[in-house]
């Protein structure tokens, strides 16, 4: 009967530790932040200076530009340069090749300011990636 009760007790604790780490350990499950980067914004870029053509966010930690005309150039400025096509900023070619995007690369540093823009010619389609 001693041996017994030594079984039950050992059964019992068994079974009151499995219970307790079931309740101690197990929780709800933890989710992963959602990504819902890059954001993208298409603008159809004309000939006279488009100022906050993508507006300002702080959160912006790297940024693609990418001109999506044949034969116009798109020139880009930040903050509160105005764009002048071709002279005041970065020239951005058309013709759909690599030199039609711009990389800016990811830092862990903001790099918010607003995006001014102006195109060599009208009706110049053009894609912001911000991530």
């Amino acid at each position: 009967m001693k041996a017994f009760n030594i079984i039950w007790q050992a059964a019992v604790a068994a079974a009151v530790l499995a219970v307790a780490a079931v309740v101690f350990l197990a929780g709800p499950a933890r989710t992963q932040q959602t990504n819902l980067a890059p954001f993208q914004t298409n603008v159809t870029v004309g000939t006279g200076a488009t100022l906050a053509a993508v507006g300002a966010n702080a959160s912006r930690r790297g940024l693609v530009i990418c001109n999506g005309h044949a034969t116009q150039s798109i020139t880009v400025t930040f903050g509160t340069i105005t764009p002048v096509s071709l002279t005041t900023g970065l020239v951005i070619p058309g013709g759909n090749v690599v030199a039609s995007c711009w990389y800016a690369p990811v830092t862990g540093t903001g790099m918010g300011a607003q995006i001014n823009m102006i195109a060599s010619g009208a009706t110049t389609p053009t894609t912001v990636l911000e991530f």
